[in-house]
């Protein structure tokens, strides 16, 4: 019984040192996958350009870019750990960038690869480039170290400030096997030493067939999501303002509004045609206004109220029917008319067929809630 007692005990005192021996893992000899960009390659190949960061005192270089080909993502793998002294590991990634010719043909594939890895985040950002993303990806910035970070952070912020959608990996793989709503995703591109995110891709499916301006994005975000803050400079019919101010010269009045609120609701008016109608409350605060009227007075509040609403009203029903253009169905008509219609057997290629024939009907309340700075 003793002798029991004495191998029990050191079987127990030897345990911990067995499990540290296999989950022990040397962070000097991984190379940590920040950011990944993908690119078409010849004869239907895949480039793949990955960014390492190196966890080691010793080494000259914090970062290491491996570029290779292959025809699948594992591929590209399994021939960069072949070209690094150090095992590659996926842990760490951050952004994923898709070239917009790739893009172009679908990245589905892609995409979901990195969605049944384990290890990777379904937060991870998913972008578009405009151009090489080895290019991007390889370039030596001068005041940007890790450009896998950078991008992190950057896409980050600007969602967080709410300019862009969020465009996570979770995001993008829903919307695609979503019945009746498509992805987005930002485009980031290169111009010298300046990393720039001015617009919005457009996908059917996890095809991108168009694009959106910074300021149509605005207005699908607005209709998609709620928002909590928000800036945006717009041009109003300077026509109403004339009345106000006696001698006003001009054909459009330029405001800054910040501080944006706003709640969406869409409904399904009549299933038949379909048809549909979007109500937006927003409450906003006029920042700058490029000529002098009296922002305590409450025509000129109401006047702007009106008008800024009919600008909203102007802009999504152009955004729609540009949409409805490229059979890209980004606001989710399709979802909300697959949840109200009963045994509709909703598919998307019927969507596609119904969407471009779709009627809305838009209903904006601005509330304006102060003024701010005069230009």
């Amino acid at each position: 019984m003793r002798k029991s007692v004495i191998v029990l005990s050191i079987i127990v005192l030897l345990l911990p040192i067995w499990t540290g021996c296999v989950q022990k893992r040397i962070l000097e000899e991984l190379g940590l996958v920040v950011v990944v960009g993908y690119d078409p390659a010849e004869k239907d190949r895949i480039k793949g350009t990955a960014l390492l960061h190196q966890i080691d005192p010793a080494a000259k270089e914090k970062v290491q870019v491996v570029v290779t080909n292959a025809n699948t993502s594992k591929g590209l793998r399994n021939a960069q750990n072949r070209e690094v002294s150090k095992r590659v590991v996926s842990g760490q990634l951050r952004v994923a960038i898709y070239n917009e010719k790739l893009a172009r043909n679908g990245i589905i594939t892609l995409a979901d690869t990195l969605s049944r890895d384990s290890v990777i985040s379904d937060t991870i950002f998913l972008t578009v480039s405009r151009g090489s993303t080895e290019n991007i990806i390889t370039h030596r910035f001068p005041e940007i170290s890790n450009i896998g970070t950078y991008l992190h952070k950057m896409l980050r912020q600007n969602i967080q400030g709410e300019q862009i959608s969020s465009c996570t990996l979770h995001e993008f793989i829903h919307d695609v096997y979503s019945v009746g709503k498509d992805p987005v995703l930002p485009v980031i591109e290169r111009i010298g030493d300046q990393i720039l995110l001015n617009h919005t891709v457009l996908f059917r499916n996890d095809k991108m067939v168009g694009e959106l301006s910074t300021d149509e994005a605005f207005v699908l975000k607005l209709i998609r999501d709620r928002y909590k803050a928000g800036s945006l400079e717009i041009s109003l019919d300077a026509e109403p303002f004339r009345q106000l101010k006696p001698g006003f010269q001009g054909n459009k009045v330029d405001i800054v509004i910040e501080n944006i609120s706003s709640s969406s609701q869409i409904k399904l008016a009549d299933p038949s045609i379909p048809s549909f109608s979007i109500r937006i409350k927003m409450n906003v605060r006029i920042q700058e206004v490029s000529t002098d009227l009296k922002l305590g007075e409450k025509k000129v509040i109401r006047a702007f109220e009106s008008e800024i609403s009919k600008e909203f009203v102007r802009r999504i029903q152009k955004l729609i029917a540009k949409t409805q253009a490229v059979q890209s169905d980004p606001i989710g008509f399709g979802e909300v008319y697959h949840s109200k219609v009963r045994h509709s057997n909703l598919t998307d290629e019927k969507w596609r067929e119904m969407y471009p024939n779709a009627k809305v009907q838009v209903d904006i309340k601005t509330v304006m809630v102060r003024s701010g700075v005069v230009e």
